[in-house]
């Protein structure tokens, strides 16, 4: 690891290049000398990024705004050590990531976290839309202290603006935009807030819609005609709503509503086989749609109270989402189940078939262009996955307020109970007679069970609460005028438990039970900081984080083919050592920051895939390293030319061998962390800001360029002795991204023309398929060109 001093020498750059906004369209035309500082709230306490100890990306509502932002999938391509995964939503910060047990990224909404387990399959976080925010904030590293469980790789929070009990402020926003080959795309939205009563009561309500236009045809396997043109549209809608009340000078109240519902009309993958990047042919023809319905509303009640040096902060909210996802295609999975089953020549139950009883001619039966069912072509089956959360989350916190005193700290008490619920269905109707097409059997002669009476031949409904109570604290002494060391606790009770029932054929029957694990995590933090000048500032870091454990519900072990699983998986947790170092020059015109760290990772919680009878179970099991550094620039050549840009480098590795219960290789010493997509060990961005005058208005152009390697570290995929080899599954290839925008700002009208992925790119990512004797290849890729006209109106 490099030293704070050679982090000195060598002048790198971590969090400031994306905190620190490059100059947005308000500030066209009329630079001050510098870069602009940017406040954050990363230690819960209001402090300039620039002295704050943590690496730190922060993007303001302007800075998004030149960006051309809409969702978090942005925001990753803009800070160093970042990875995310559109499809579910999960964000892997310094490799550190898992999509089994708990989250591993902790997600906030001002102080509320909404975070999600992994229950079942295709337990997707929510996102909230990015309109009328303050600004985003990524925290790096661990922030187990003062975020809690789940907050092991980082966190990233939401930040609301607040209503302004003095001044009147608001925005509005139109857009509309086209993308090469594929639909139109609009959005339309305005905020506006301010004093109902002076100094008393204020209020703030937004509302926003954006309508994503689709670009992947829906067609027929059968007949190669498209069913549906640009079939993956997405359509979204939030409304916000605050009021605050000041009945003294030392007491503010303010309760707040969120509400977002997002519609997806299909899924952004595409059939290989059947589409030509080249050309901008898209075509998905799965039988069944894979629509996805997500909402939620959030309540919370914010009040604060400042005594004389100190400040008392209570967050009461709730948290209720529901999500009704089309996770995968029931068709596809049911299909590659039936073949891998035809294969070894049985019928479900593993009895040999008689001569002439099997279709194994039919085999595959899943082709690279479509599915080979000649006796039965309009077979279709649907997964149906639920996701419900209701989140119940309660904060005490008290602080202290001088910034100048030697001594500022926090101290709280956290409360959650959250309520989940995953139920998993794939409704089959037909279940009958590709049974009988397939073995010449019943579906009780094959299955042992009936279809259930709703049609399902498959449900597995889990029911779990998560509960936890902890203390915390930090503090922060200066013991001269340049050195401040930093010591962090936090002290928490925790309880899972969950009820489980599954049945239908492809369960083998009923089954159920319910499970139960709590414990007692403790995760402290200790930095050291030396402001060596004004101007620049030195940090080493030590912090631990985790996440909480679970149970797993009962299995049937014979179908399965093992004798047992746990019943329970414990907390995995991660040691983070950080040494960082934030640093202005030439009068502040240039910002650098950097970061290098090293995580170790133990007892990681980790899926184990039951191939026989399609289950998964979760376990701890090995342990991995990921080390690696962020850095930022942030550079203001002359008040009309500002450059900004980012490189991070994460080499996240097992570090030992992890076998399942029955001894089967999961990974291996030295395979990459995670699966698809599986992080890019290096990526870097470039951004260029001209501004100038055109017809006596202030006016800029911009260009933004994003690379993310290949990952060419060993994959478990690819690994002949590994449970989950797939030599056909392989890493993203490198990919190259570039915008532009430009516009003008006539009075506070800013009007700005952009085109986003200018040069069409179109690198096949996320390559899949069911299982390793399935031909049929799915895959995602950039939304292709697409060109537009936004209108920002701020007053």
């Amino acid at each position: 690891m490099l030293t704070g001093a050679a982090l000195l020498v060598f002048h790198p750059a971590s969090a400031m290049a994306q905190a620190a906004p490059a100059p947005s369209q308000a500030q066209a035309g009329g630079h001050e000398s510098g870069v602009e500082e940017v406040v954050v709230t990363a230690t819960r306490r209001s402090e300039k990024l620039s002295k704050v100890a943590v690496s730190v990306s922060a993007f303001t509502a302007e800075k998004m705004d030149v960006l051309g932002i809409k969702s978090f999938s942005d925001i990753a391509r803009f800070t160093p050590g970042v990875t995310y995964d559109d499809s579910s939503k999960d964000i892997s910060i310094r490799g550190i990531d898992s999509q089994a047990g708990s989250g591993t990224t902790g997600i906030y909404i001002d102080d509320t976290p909404i975070q999600i387990r992994n229950l079942g399959f295709n337990s997707n976080n929510t996102l909230p839309s990015i309109f009328d925010l303050e600004r985003v904030e990524v925290l790096r590293g661990p922030q187990g202290t003062l975020f809690g469980a789940g907050s092991e790789g980082g966190t990233v929070r939401y930040i609301t603006p607040q209503p302004s009990l003095t001044d009147y402020s608001g925005i509005a926003q139109a857009e509309i935009a086209f993308t090469q080959d594929g639909a139109p795309s609009y959005e339309a939205g305005a905020a506006f807030g301010g004093p109902i009563i002076d100094d008393t009561l204020g209020f703030r309500i937004s509302g926003w819609e954006r309508e994503d236009g689709g670009w992947i045809n829906r067609a027929s396997y059968l007949t190669g005609q498209t069913t549906e043109d640009n079939a993956n549209d997405v359509n979204t809608y939030v409304v916000r709503a605050a009021l605050t009340w000041a009945p003294t000078s030392h007491l503010t109240i303010t309760p707040s509503i969120d509400y977002q519902n997002r519609r997806q009309n299909d899924q952004d993958q595409y059939w290989v086989g059947l589409s030509d990047p080249g050309s901008g042919n898209y075509v998905d023809a799965t039988p069944d749609r894979l629509e996805d319905r997500d909402r939620f509303y959030l309540g919370s009640l914010n009040m604060h109270y400042d005594f004389s040096g100190a400040e008392l902060i209570s967050n009461t909210s709730y948290f209720n989402r529901g999500e009704h996802v089309n996770g995968y295609s029931g068709t596809l999975y049911n299909l590659s189940y039936f073949q891998s089953i035809l294969a070894d020549d049985t019928d479900p139950m593993g009895n040999a078939c008689a001569p002439g009883q099997c279709r194994t001619n039919l085999l595959p039966l899943l082709t690279p262009t479509g599915i080979n069912l000649p006796g039965l072509p309009d077979y279709v089956a649907v997964n149906n996955t639920t996701n419900t959360q209701r989140d119940l989350t309660q904060e005490v916190r008290l602080q202290s307020t001088d910034p100048d005193s030697p001594l500022t700290w926090v101290a709280g008490v956290f409360y959650a109970y959250n309520t989940q619920e995953s139920k998993e269905e794939i409704n089959d109707p037909q279940l009958a007679a590709i049974t009988n097409y397939l073995w010449s059997e019943t579906v009780l002669q094959a299955w042992g069970e009936n279809l259930l009476p709703n049609g399902d031949d498959y449900i597995n409904d889990t029911l779990s609460h998560d509960s936890q109570i902890a203390v915390f604290a930090d503090a922060t002494y200066a013991f001269t005028s340049q050195w401040k060391i930093e010591a962090g606790i936090r002290l928490a009770r925790t309880r899972y438990d969950f009820v489980n029932f599954a049945d239908g054929p492809q369960n083998f029957g009923p089954s159920g039970g319910s499970g139960k694990e709590s414990e007692t995590p403790f995760t402290p933090k200790v930095s050291l900081d030396y402001q060596v000048t004004p101007d620049d500032l030195l940090y080493a870091t030590v912090a631990k984080g985790y996440r909480i454990g679970g149970a797993n519900p009962p299995f049937p072990l014979v179908a399965c083919g093992v004798p047992s699983v746990p019943s329970s998986y414990s907390s995995d947790s991660v040691w983070s050592y950080e040494a960082g170092a934030k640093d202005k020059w030439f009068d502040g015109k240039l910002s650098t920051q950097a970061s290098v760290y090293y995580i170790n990772w133990n007892q990681i919680q980790q899926d184990v895939y039951l191939p026989l009878c399609g289950l998964q179970y979760t376990a701890n099991l090995g342990k991995a390293v990921s080390k690696g550094f962020d850095l930022q620039v942030d550079y203001q050549i002359f008040d009309s030319l500002h450059l900004d840009g980012t490189l991070g480098y994460t080499d996240a590795r097992y570090s030992a061998n992890a076998y399942s219960a029955d001894g089967t290789l999961l990974v291996a010493n030295g395979d990459a962390i995670g699966g698809q997509p599986w992080i890019s060990p290096w990526t870097a961005t470039a951004g260029a800001e001209y501004d100038f005058q055109l017809l006596e208005n202030d006016a800029y152009a911009r260009v933004d360029y994003e690379f993310a390697s290949h990952n060419g570290w060993p994959l478990t995929t690819q690994n002949p002795a590994s449970e989950s080899y797939d030599p056909n599954l392989v890493a993203d290839p490198a990919t190259n991204f570039v915008s532009a925008r430009a516009g003008a700002i006539i009075g506070t009208l800013d009007a700005s023309l952009f085109m986003n992925n200018v040069l069409n790119a179109h690198p096949r990512l996320d390559l899949n398929h069911q299982d390793t004797s399935t031909l049929l290849y799915e895959a995602s890729t950039f939304r292709p060109r697409t060109t537009g006209l936004t209108l920002t109106y701020r007053y």
